[in-house]
């Protein structure tokens, strides 16, 4: 159910404007990606970012695209 409805969201931005929706999806994902970074706990590396890599794979978001990686 969870996964359906993410997918909606995700088909949703990318319809109205698909690179913007990317590069927006991107971003977010980037501090999330940067706040788990910081973050001391291991737990996070194990679980999150394999989910946040999933979903750049299903919707086809590379980790580049937004332009703001170090």
């Amino acid at each position: 159910m969870r996964k359906r409805l993410l997918n909606l969201l995700i088909a949703q931005i990318m319809s109205k404007a698909p690179t913007f929706g990317k590069e927006l999806i991107d971003d977010i994902l980037d501090k999330i990606e940067d706040r788990i970074a910081a973050s001391p706990s291991t737990v996070d590396d194990a679980i999150i970012l394999p989910l946040i890599k999933m979903l750049r794979d299903t919707a086809g978001i590379p980790d580049d695209i937004g332009g703001d990686e170090d």
